[in-house]
């Protein structure tokens, strides 16, 4: 009996067994849940947390063994894609077999149908005869290949042009998905998951079900909401900032020369710093104070900072730019940032690696990764340059303000969603607006081409903007962004079956041209091109024409 007793006291001692695998994980996932919950989530790290992550929407045909094959057959895919860039007759062939792919689910079996198409569709882009290297005109010579109807087949989807089906699409609800430049964005190593060009822009989300409180708003109006409130309205010192870029842009040594107009490094560096200035300020300083002395509604004359100065030829912050006098940085809450010439060089990255979010996966896999690498490396480099400036606490805050069901489980995760929209579109968009402006300042047409512009007799740019108002200066950039627009597509999906005139028919492989019903499924991918719909003759008299001063110039589309 002593030795059962002594058994059983030995056996109820505690032992130093490790909790079980299943048990860490559901403590690690509560842990997680309630950091999410409480807004209190961790900073985390971008390259584990978020570019490490396993990729999405990865199709069978854009697989490693798909991409393996395509090197073997490389000589034949070559072949048949020269073919297809030059005669539209195949490339219309070759659309068809893809929209068979898309059909049934881009299968490996029909892989091959893939290899010939997207190199048909980079060499298209590049040859004279096809796109010569402009986007514009890769879309009129594919229109063209389809009888410059009302619409045509690229990638995964269908494009439409006209200036009403357009206008009507900006207008109205967008089934958006992710999905860039008609095809499944390779996320989240090229594109980070959940950025707003990839949310609906209406209807309940599936978590909006759950949660009362959410109502019948959904994860694109929350997340635009909360991103103006805290990079805008109310970001301190915003406005003032955004007054003072000239005198700001004048204090850190920047001179005006006409003749870097076409250096895009150097414009697109101008950019980088006015938007870094303006949308974030600075490092936070303690015992600071705000000031919002200037009004939120800005004149127009207010805002042309680096052409006012390049066609007076004097100095930024003297054509009137500074009428008021300089921002105070002492007394603003955040003062500017200056950035390095290193960081710089990094930032324009956004503008200069534009063409890769084009490429489809298969095309970045063919690469080896080699351009996702890059890109990679550009949203490493923008966290780097938000913990070097300590500018944690905008992005912290504005995860904690979202709903439960739309915030990152990591800081960093929600920084790398915003940044994109700086990056992408702030400074990648705006020098891309910059560039052309300088360009049509010049008489020039810039990326456009030769053919697709027209400047009228005696024309001289820099004399229009010197002499011309706040007005004219306000429709020379319409006018700019008109014909060259910074964004030149996007894409949305039909949000029901659609049969619509295609012609020869995605179901037509014959060369029998003509028009044939097509029907689509709901879900379709639909590209709307912007850059094709400003200039619809239908809405735009001569419309290949600069003239700042045409009476319907306010029926530009955005962009």
């Amino acid at each position: 009996s002593r030795r059962r007793a002594h058994c059983s006291l030995r056996m109820s001692k505690p032992t130093s067994a490790k909790p079980s695998e299943a048990y860490m994980a559901r403590k690690r996932n509560a842990a997680k849940v309630n950091a999410v919950t409480t807004g209190e989530a961790p900073w985390g790290n971008i390259e584990t947390n978020v570019l490490s992550k396993p990729p999405e929407n990865v199709s069978a045909d854009a697989s490693w063994a798909s991409v393996i094959g395509m090197w073997l057959l490389l000589p034949l895919n070559i072949l048949q894609a020269i073919f297809g860039a030059l005669l539209p007759i195949v490339y219309r062939n070759y659309s068809w077999w893809a929209a068979q792919s898309v059909g049934c689910g881009r299968p490996f079996l029909l892989a091959w149908t893939w290899w010939r198409y997207v190199l048909t569709g980079l060499l298209a882009l590049l040859l004279p005869c096809a796109g010569g290297g402009s986007r514009l005109r890769l879309f009129r010579w594919e229109w063209a290949a389809f009888g410059k109807g009302e619409y045509w087949y690229h990638g995964e989807g269908v494009w439409a042009w006209t200036y009403a089906m357009v206008d009507a699409i900006q207008k109205g609800s967008q089934a958006r998905k992710a999905a860039f430049g008609c095809i499944a964005a390779a996320i989240p190593d090229l594109f980070p998951k959940g950025i707003l060009i990839f949310l609906p822009n209406s209807g309940k989300s599936p978590e909006a079900e759950a949660s009362p409180a959410a109502e019948e708003k959904n994860e694109w109006w929350w997340m635009r909401q909360e991103f103006h409130k805290i990079f805008f309205a109310g970001n301190p010192g915003y406005y003032e900032r955004l007054q003072n870029i000239g005198p700001y842009l004048k204090k850190n040594g920047v001179v005006p020369d006409r003749s870097k107009l076409d250096d895009k490094e150097y414009l697109n560096g101008l950019v980088v710093q006015c938007v870094m200035c303006a949308i974030r300020g600075g490092r936070e300083r303690q015992g600071a104070r705000a000031t919002s002395r200037l009004p939120h509604k800005l004149a127009p004359t207010d805002r042309y900072v680096i052409f006012d100065a390049y066609a007076e030829g004097g100095t930024i912050g003297s054509t009137g730019l500074d009428r008021s006098e300089p921002a105070n940085w002492d007394h603003a809450e955040y003062e500017p940032i200056w950035l390095s010439p290193d960081e710089v060089s990094q930032m324009v990255n956004w503008r200069g690696y534009a063409a890769y979010w084009v490429l489809p996966r298969l095309l970045q896999r063919f690469l080896f990764n080699f351009l996702i690498g890059r890109v990679k490396g550009l949203r490493k480099d923008s966290a780097d340059l938000v913990d070097r400036h300590r500018l944690r606490a905008p992005f912290e805050k504005m995860n904690s303000q979202l709903p439960v069901q739309y915030r990152s489980e990591y800081g960093v995760e929600l920084m790398d969603k915003v940044f994109f929209i700086f990056g992408f579109a702030g400074i990648g968009g705006t020098s891309a607006g910059v560039e052309s402006t300088g360009q049509f300042l010049q008489g020039k047409t810039g990326e456009i081409g030769d053919g697709l512009v027209t400047f009228p007799p005696g024309y001289d740019g820099l004399a229009m903007w010197k002499d011309g108002d706040s007005s004219t200066r306000h429709n020379f950039i319409r006018e700019v962004c008109r014909l060259d627009p910074p964004v030149t597509s996007a894409t949305t999906s039909f949000v029901a079956e659609k049969t619509i005139l295609l012609y020869n028919g995605v179901g037509c492989p014959n060369a029998c041209g003509g028009n044939k019903e097509t029907t689509f499924p709901k879900g379709t991918l639909n590209q709307y091109t912007l850059s094709m719909a400003n200039r619809d003759p239908a809405t735009f008299a001569e419309p290949q024409t600069f003239n700042p001063s045409r009476e319907e110039l306010d029926k530009a589309l955005p962009s």
